[in-house]
């Protein structure tokens, strides 16, 4: 990992080196360059009630970590105990991170979409000793959500926020996070458990925790380092939150090891995210293929102001799309981001065709000599199928798990969840992803059918209901409901997202339109048969 090496000195000076931990990387990186700007706020923060805009250089973002460290260890909590963390992708969220690991703790991260209903269930899995959020955002209040979830679950101590008007009871962390003087730096304490957890689903499966150390992480971001030959002048622009491989992969290591500018953003906004994308000067970013055909189309890249020299697609599970040309003499490359465990970070060797999944060892380095940061295989029903489950290992795969489908198997693979039929153009194999009926893909989320299923079944107007999915370029998968209502019962897509809404569900889970069926076709066993629903579309 000679990527997160410092420069050679002398023995002495190395002793008192931070340690080659994120956190450590920070304070490497502030001792070098303290005046240099380490992370930058979107414009559109106070529209979206969020308060002013911030910007840190690194010395700033390394004496807020200190300081908002130093609370956490004051409030009583201690090395080894876990804190649920769910913040905008703004600066607080990254600064939140750091402050978190010096402090010893284990950070669960939330997506800003869920609500009580996901957010119980985190506290039911990992029983959280804080949980962390703002006092408003877009129109919601997540910090009135978590003291809702925090009530009935004792082993939550503490409920942390940002933001101004924050409900009674909730501790505000926006003094907690400006350096006092006299305050002395910390030392983080020796890691024995997991940095990070987050959340994933397989197919009956609807939350799996997915645990990740320093290590894995820092791994992660060295592969896109290397990949795109990173660097202290580069500006990432982030549109992905730290809260899954993207946004690991994209922003938050990469920026650690490269030492360039962290630019946020949050959420997506077409024309903010131009506004910046030219104002701050971006050099880096990635997207999903979409969106960056709309960028092709206004001609963006192209502008003068444009800075951009490493330009990332960023694909879901089962897209198909033209070949696509930017108009811009940037780098080009592929993400992939593989079942919520990792991703794999690729050079285009042509402009405008994506790179193929790789099957086998992927290697990044000069003319493909050099390390492998994660292998590729195919878990096959039979010898003589051409498809079956994608399994993945390496330095950046997690290897957390202590039982369930997560559990690395004798040789190291991690399991997917997702399925690919093996692809050959007579120089190599290459996978192409398939769907899985029974595991959705929705704007960056895995979600158990049988969940959605359920969510669904428990409306008192219908006698059956079953969720299933049609492909969009966009999202992934978008969410349809087959319905068998009560006789007499009147149908209404409305009565049911009230219905979700008021068991707190998150509103990604909520199906665009309702299919109303006689029944729902289903197994010998009773299982559903969603391709026969579809059938009837």
């Amino acid at each position: 990992m000679s990527t997160l090496a410092a420069p050679e000195r002398n023995e002495e000076a190395q002793r008192h080196e931070p340690p080659l931990t994120a956190e450590g990387l920070l304070r490497r990186r502030a001792r070098q360059r303290p005046e240099a700007l380490a992370l930058a706020d979107p414009p559109n923060t106070e529209a979206l009630k969020l308060g002013r805009s911030r910007s840190y250089s690194y010395g700033e973002a390394d004496a807020a970590v200190d300081a908002l460290a130093s609370f956490f260890i004051e409030i009583g909590l201690e090395p080894g105990d876990k804190i649920a963390v769910q913040l905008p992708n703004l600066v607080l969220q990254p600064l939140t991170l750091l402050a978190a690991w010096r402090a010893g703790l284990t950070v669960a991260v939330l997506p800003m979409l869920w609500r009580g209903y996901e957010i119980g269930k985190v506290c039911e899995a990992i029983e959280p000793k804080a949980l962390v959020g703002v006092s408003a955002f877009a129109g919601a209040r997540p910090a009135e959500e978590l003291c809702r979830v925090a009530a009935p679950h004792l082993f939550v101590r503490f409920v942390l926020g940002f933001g101004q008007d924050l409900p009674d009871g909730v501790a505000s962390l926006d003094e907690a996070i400006l350096p006092r003087p006299g305050t002395r730096p910390l030392q983080a304490p020796p890691r024995k458990w997991p940095a990070l957890t987050t959340f994933t689903a397989r197919a009956g499966a609807p939350l799996i925790p997915v645990h990740r150390s320093e290590d894995e992480l820092l791994a992660q971001g060295a592969m896109t380092v290397l990949a795109l030959s990173l660097d202290s002048r580069d500006v990432i622009l982030n549109p992905y939150p730290l809260t899954g491989p993207a946004g690991f992969g994209l922003a938050l290591a990469p920026w650690l090891i490269s030492g360039a500018v962290l630019t946020q953003h949050q959420p997506f906004d077409y024309a903010v995210f131009v506004q910046q994308l030219l104002a701050n000067g971006a050099t880096v970013t990635a997207l999903p293929y979409p969106v960056l055909e709309e960028l092709a189309k206004d001609r963006v890249l192209e502008e003068r102001r444009c800075a951009l020299r490493r330009v990332g697609a960023v694909w879901t599970t089962f897209e198909h799309t033209l070949p696509l040309s930017l108009g811009t003499g940037a780098l080009l490359f592929d993400f992939y981001p593989l079942g919520d465990l990792a991703s794999i970070v690729l050079r285009r060797e042509t402009r405008s065709v994506h790179s193929p999944l790789p099957l086998g060892p992927v290697k990044i380095g000069e003319d493909g000599d050099g390390a492998v940061f994660v292998e590729t295989r195919l878990r096959k029903e039979d010898s003589d199928a051409r498809s079956g489950e994608v399994l993945l290992r390496g330095p950046v795969v997690p290897q957390g798990a202590r039982r369930g489908p997560l559990l690395p198997d004798s040789e190291g693979f991690v399991a997917t969840g997702l399925r690919a039929e093996i692809k050959e153009d007579g120089v190599a194999k290459s996978l192409r992803l398939i769907r899985d009926a029974e595991l959705l893909h929705h704007g960056g989320f895995a979600i158990a059918a049988s969940e959605l299923d359920g969510l669904y079944q428990a409306f008192p107007g219908f006698l059956d209901a079953a969720c299933f999915a049609l492909s969009d370029p966009l999202l992934g998968d978008r969410i349809f409901a087959a319905v068998s209502p009560k006789p007499g019962e009147a149908v209404s897509l409305d009565a049911l997202i009230a219905f979700l809404e008021g068991r707190r569900v998150a509103p990604y889970k909520f199906p665009d339109k309702l299919l109303v069926v006689r029944q729902i076709p289903r197994d010998a066993q009773g299982r559903i048969l969603r391709d026969e629903i579809l059938k009837q579309v």
